[in-house]
C-alpha cells in the first residue's frame, strides 16, 4: 500500500503525484494543512523530523525528499518508465531532477513567499502565533527566511537572487528543448516531473512572461499541460489557505520582477 502524506499546491507533493499518476499506481493520500501547521505537529515530525511534505509511506516504511520518492517509485515499481535506459540519458535526466535539490526549491519558496505566501500567513496568524511556528521549523535557516520575508517581503535581498535563478533554469531550458520535446531525455522523464511544479507555481503567480521570449518554453509547458497527469496530479487539487493563483485574483506582480529582471 501506499500513502501520500501531501499537501494541495506543495510543488514536491505536486512532483510525486505526477509520477504516481503517470505510473498509474494506486495511492492514499493524507492531506498536510500547512497553514494550520500541521507539518510541525510531533505525530508527523515522527515521520520527517525534517517537518516537511510529501512523505511516501509504502507498506509501513516512509521515503522522505521528493526526488528520493521519485527515484524510489522507479525502482519499486519500473512499469511504465520515467528514466531512460541509457546510462548517458539517465544522467543528462538527472540533471534536470536536481535543479530543485540545487537551490531552485529555495528559491521558488522565497518567491512565493514574497509574493502571496506571507501575506497569507500573516492573516492566519497573531503575532504569538508567528513567533510559535517559526520556532518549530527544524530548519533555522529556513525559518530566518520566512522571518524576513514576513517582515518586508520582497524587500528581502535575496528576493532578487531568487528571481534570477528561475530566469536561469528557464533559459537553460530554453537551450535543451532546442532539439527535443523533453527535458534530459527524448521521451517525458523525470526531468520534466522535476521542472513541472516550479512553472507551473511561476504561472499561476501571474509570471509566465518570464518566458514569453522562450517560445520552446512555451511549447513544453503546453505539452505538459495536455497530459493526463498534469490534471490529475496538479489540476484536481485547488488552492486552500495557501492560495498562488493570483492571475485569478487580479494580482499584479509582474513589474517588481520585470525591474529585477531589467536591472540584472
Amino acid at each position: 500500500m501506499l500513502i501520500l502524506y501531501h499537501h494541495n499546491i506543495s510543488v514536491c507533493a505536486q512532483k510525486v503525484r505526477i509520477a504516481l499518476a503517470e505510473k498509474d499506481l494506486p495511492w492514499e493520500g493524507v492531506h498536510v494543512d500547512l497553514m494550520q501547521g500541521e507539518h510541525l505537529n510531533p505525530e508527523f515530525l515522527k515521520i520527517n523530523p525534517r517537518g516537511l511534505v510529501p512523505v511516501l509511506v509504502h507498506d509501513g516504511d516512509p521515503i522522505c525528499e521528493s526526488t528520493i520518492i521519485l527515484e524510489y517509485l522507479e525502482d519499486a515499481f519500473p512499469q511504465a518508465p520515467l528514466r531512460p535506459v541509457e546510462p548517458k540519458a539517465r544522467a543528462r535526466m538527472r540533471i534536470w531532477e536536481k535543479w530543485p535539490d540545487d537551490g531552485l526549491h529555495t528559491a521558488c519558496g522565497t518567491l512565493s513567499y514574497a509574493c502571496i505566501f506571507a501575506e497569507q500567513v500573516r492573516s492566519n496568524h497573531d503575532r504569538a502565533e508567528l513567533e510559535e511556528r517559526l520556532s518549530k521549523l527544524p530548519d533555522k535557516a529556513r525559518a530566518a527566511r520566512q522571518r524576513m520575508l514576513l517582515e518586508i517581503g520582497f524587500e528581502a535581498p535575496f528576493v532578487r537572487d531568487a528571481i534570477l535563478l528561475h530566469d536561469k533554469v528557464l533559459a537553460e531550458m530554453d537551450r535543451q528543448l532546442a532539439g527535443q520535446q523533453w527535458l534530459g531525455s527524448t521521451d517525458f522523464s523525470l526531468g520534466d516531473v522535476a521542472l513541472i511544479p516550479y512553472v507551473v507555481r511561476l504561472d499561476r503567480l501571474g509570471l509566465s512572461k518570464m518566458w514569453a521570449h522562450r517560445p520552446r518554453v512555451g511549447s513544453w509547458y503546453e505539452r505538459v499541460q495536455g497530459r493526463p497527469s498534469f490534471a490529475t496530479a496538479i489540476t484536481a487539487y485547488k488552492s486552500d489557505a495557501y492560495n498562488d493563483e493570483l492571475a485569478a485574483r487580479g494580482v499584479d506582480v509582474w513589474p517588481k520582477v520585470e525591474s529585477v529582471l531589467a536591472s540584472a
